[in-house]
C-alpha cells in the first residue's frame, strides 16, 4: 500500500483542544493539531514502519471513552483500509454515545430528509431535537447544525409566505455562522414565491457585505463562498421589483468573476425585460453553440426565437440549423483538444472471468471509462454512457470498457455484479487492481479523479482523455460519438 496516496486524508476534527492521544500522548499537552501533523508526517512516509506507527495511535485513540478520538480512529481505519475495523467503530458509536455527536447528527439529517411537513410541523421537530440534544451540551464547533436546522424551519415558512415568521427566525440566525447560507436558501424560496421586496430586504445586505469583502481583499471564508449564489439571488429579487438596470449591475460583475449558465440566463432574462430580447437571444445561442444544448438555456432559447419572429417561425427547422452549428463547433472544439500518445497495455479480468486485452481489440476505437460504485459522478453519468453503447452496439470497430478500480471493499465484485444488474446496464466491465496501485491500469493512464474517459484509436494510440460526468444524456452521446468519430480518422 502507498500511504502517500492518502496524504491529507485524516481530518482535523479537534483542532486547538488541549487533550492527550495515542502514543504521542505520554507528553503531556499535546493538541488534536499536533498529532494530527504526526499522523500525516507519518502517512507521507509511505513505509510498513510508518503505517504500523499509525495503526498503533488509531488503536489507542478506538479504546478512548471520548466519542471524537473515536471517529478520529474511524476515519484513520478507512484511510488505511482497515474497513472492519473503521465499520466496528461505526456501529458501537452509537450504542456508546446516545447522546452524541453522531447520534445528535443522524436525528437531525432524518428531519431534514422528511419531505410534505408543513413549517409548524419542521418547527415542532426541531423543538423536539433541540430538547433532546441541547444545544449547550456540544462544543462551539459542534454546534453548527443548529443554525442549520433554524435556517431550514425559516425556509419552511417562506414557502408558505409567513415573512413574520421568517422574520423571527432570521433574528435568531444572525449571529450564527450559518447566517449567510441561510439567506441564500430563504431568499431563492421568497424569489420562487414571488416574495421580491422581502427577498430584496434581505439579500441586499449580505450581498453588499460580501462584495466589500472581495473589494478589501479578504481572504477567503465560508460567507465569501457564497458570493455568486447571492448575486444571483439578489438580482432576482431586483428584476421582480423591476429595478433592472441594477440587476443587470450585478449580473454584469457575477458574470465576470464567475461565469455559469445560471448567470448567463439570468442576465438574458433581464435583457428581456430591458426590451432588448435580440441581445438575450444572441446571448444564449451563443452559450448552446459553445456548450451544447442544455435544457435549462434551451427553455428560455426557443420561446424567445419564436417571439423574435412572431411566433410564425418554424423551431423544427431552426433546431436542425442550431444543431449543424453546434456539431460544427464541438468537432473544432475537439480538434483543438487532440493528442496522440500510446495507449498503455493491460490485460484484465471481466464479471465472467474471461481476460481482455487492449491488444486483442487492435483495429478497434475503444472508450475506457474508469469508474467505481461509489462515485456520485460516475453514476450520474451512466445513463448516458449506456445510450452510447446502445448506439454503436452494432458497430464493430468500435468497443466500450467499464474499468471499475478504487474499491476499497472486499466484496467489490459482489457490490459491482449487484449494481449493473440493478440497474440493467450492458457495460462490459473490468476489474482493475485494487490492492497495489502501482500495478493498476488506472495508474498507468495517470488517471487523478474518477470518472475519467479516454478515447483509443485503432492504431493503440489515446487521443482524448478527461475527467468529470454529467446527467444530460443527449450531450453525453453527442460528445462521445464525435470524439469516436474523430478517433476513428486516425
Amino acid at each position: 500500500m502507498n500511504l502517500k496516496s492518502i496524504t491529507l486524508a485524516i481530518p482535523l476534527l479537534l483542532l486547538g483542544s488541549q487533550v492527550t492521544f495515542g502514543q504521542l500522548a505520554a507528553k503531556k499537552g499535546i493538541t488534536q493539531e499536533e498529532l494530527y501533523k504526526h499522523l500525516n508526517g507519518l502517512f507521507q512516509q509511505g513505509t510498513a514502519a510508518s503505517k504500523a506507527e499509525v495503526l498503533k495511535e488509531a488503536d489507542y485513540l478506538a479504546k478512548s471513552k471520548k466519542e471524537e478520538d473515536q471517529l478520529l480512529a474511524g476515519r484513520i481505519y478507512t484511510g488505511l483500509e482497515k474497513n472492519d475495523k473503521a465499520e466496528a467503530i461505526k456501529k458501537s458509536i452509537g450504542k456508546k454515545f446516545p447522546k452524541g455527536i453522531t447520534a445528535r447528527n443522524e436525528a437531525f439529517g432524518k428531519l431534514f430528509e422528511k419531505n410534505g411537513l408543513t413549517a409548524a410541523q419542521t418547527e415542532a421537530e426541531y423543538i423536539r431535537l433541540s430538547k433532546q440534544f441541547p444545544e449547550s451540551n456540544y462544543d462551539e464547533k459542534n454546534r453548527g447544525i443548529y443554525g442549520f436546522a433554524l435556517g431550514a424551519v425559516a425556509q419552511q415558512y417562506a414557502k408558505e409566505k409567513n415573512l413574520d415568521k421568517v422574520n423571527s427566525y432570521l433574528d435568531q440566525l444572525r449571529s450564527t455562522t450559518n447566517y449567510t447560507n441561510a439567506i441564500f436558501g430563504i431568499g431563492r424560496e421568497l424569489n420562487q414565491q414571488k416574495e421580491y421586496a422581502f427577498a430584496q430586504k434581505i439579500l441586499e445586505p449580505v450581498y453588499l457585505h460580501l462584495r466589500q469583502q472581495k473589494s478589501e481583499g479578504q481572504k477567503e471564508n465560508m460567507g465569501r463562498q457564497y458570493l455568486g449564489a447571492i448575486s444571483l439571488q439578489y438580482a432576482e429579487a431586483l428584476m421582480g421589483n423591476l429595478q433592472v438596470d441594477k440587476a443587470l449591475e450585478i449580473l454584469d460583475k457575477i458574470r465576470a468573476e464567475a461565469p455559469s449558465e445560471t448567470a448567463n440566463i439570468s442576465y438574458a432574462k433581464a435583457l428581456v425585460l430591458k426590451g432588448r430580447a435580440l441581445d438575450a437571444f444572441q446571448l444564449l445561442e451563443s452559450e448552446v453553440l459553445k456548450n451544447g444544448r442544455e435544457p435549462e438555456i434551451m427553455a428560455e432559447l426557443l420561446p424567445l426565437y419564436s417571439k423574435l419572429n412572431n411566433g410564425l417561425a418554424d423551431t423544427t427547422t431552426y433546431l436542425k440549423d442550431l444543431n449543424g452549428r453546434i456539431d460544427e463547433m464541438l468537432v473544432s472544439k475537439l480538434k483543438s483538444e487532440m493528442v496522440k500518445k500510446e495507449a498503455p497495455k493491460f490485460s484484465l479480468v471481466d464479471r465472467s472471468g474471461k481476460e481482455v486485452s487492449l491488444a486483442s481489440l487492435k483495429g478497434k476505437v475503444v472508450v475506457l471509462d474508469f469508474w467505481a460504485t461509489w462515485c456520485g459522478p460516475c453514476k450520474m453519468s451512466f445513463p448516458g454512457m449506456q445510450a452510447a453503447v446502445n448506439k454503436y452496439e452494432n458497430d464493430p470497430e468500435v468497443a466500450f470498457l467499464f474499468i471499475n478500480t478504487w474499491q476499497k471493499e472486499e466484496n467489490y465484485k459482489e457490490l459491482v455484479n449487484n449494481f449493473i444488474n440493478e440497474n440493467k446496464y450492458t457495460f462490459h466491465v473490468l476489474f482493475d487492481e485494487m490492492k497495489n496501485r502501482d500495478q493498476a491500469t488506472v495508474s498507468a493512464y495517470g488517471v487523478k479523479g474518477i470518472p475519467t474517459k479516454v478515447v483509443i484509436d485503432k492504431a493503440g494510440f489515446i487521443r482524448f482523455q478527461s475527467s468529470g460526468g454529467g446527467a444530460d444524456v443527449e450531450k453525453i452521446v453527442h460528445e462521445i460519438s464525435a470524439k469516436i468519430e474523430l478517433a476513428r480518422k486516425g
